[in-house]
């Protein structure tokens, strides 16, 4: 092989090896194979054959790798629903399901990175990136309400919705965690019912869908522990 042509394929290999992404893929193989973070940034680079140096090019920390992974997972769900040319037209509470099912089949890809390593509450530091889009992408969605109408605006009430928003959403995650039901059924009802109950009270407050989901998540609860 010529010399040129060599070190441009020696490059080429050596540039997909050190690319972010092959970065990630590596990070999160030890993560799931091993059980736990590596002891050092430097131990990571040396076990996957990469200068320290390389490492910093593309991440500060572990935390800014995990971080980046679950705004990663907002940020393509948002990009799939934008790509779908009915979205738009959906009312609210629609497109927040529609957020929830898109989000839920994307980390279905890598669950296992879900399942063992989902920051657990009062992980804000890792969760931040991930908790910013969201609330950003949901308070979009409120003010689309509050303009139709379907979203009645409490005043400084309303401007909770978002974050409200957030932390139902890492209920369900932390129930699909742990969801054994066929296919996840389990998990797609409870998001059915959560999204209708969460529209149901900012629209007039009704309490109809707080007992349905209440119901349904002692029955679950009940069977669970038994």
């Amino acid at each position: 092989m010529p010399r040129v042509l060599n070190r441009y394929v020696m490059a080429k290999s050596t540039s997909k090896k050190n690319s972010k992404h092959e970065l990630e893929k590596q990070y999160w193989h030890v993560l799931l194979t091993q059980g736990k973070r590596p002891t050092s940034v430097y131990s990571f680079a040396q076990e996957i054959g990469m200068e320290e140096a390389e490492f910093y090019k593309h991440a500060a920390s572990f935390d800014a790798l995990e971080s980046g992974y679950w705004d990663g997972l907002i940020e393509e769900t948002i990009k799939v629903l934008h790509e779908d040319d009915d979205y738009s037209d959906y009312p609210g509470d629609q497109k927040i399901l529609a957020f929830f099912f898109t989000f839920f089949a994307h980390a279905q890809k890598n669950r296992s990175r879900l399942v063992e390593f989902f920051p657990r509450p009062g992980c804000s530091k890792t969760l931040k990136p991930m908790r910013h889009r969201f609330i950003e992408f949901a308070q979009v969605i409120i003010n689309q309400g509050i303009e139709d109408g379907s979203v009645a605006d409490r005043k400084k009430v309303s401007e909770k919705y978002p974050e409200l928003l957030f932390e139902q959403f890492r209920s369900i995650i932390e129930f699909h965690r742990k969801d054994q039901s066929p296919d996840f059924q389990d998990t797609d009802a409870l998001i059915e019912k959560s999204v209708r109950f969460s529209a149901d009270v900012a629209r007039s407050g009704t309490l109809d869908s707080a007992f349905d989901l209440g119901r349904f998540l002692l029955r679950r609860f009940t069977l669970s522990g038994s």
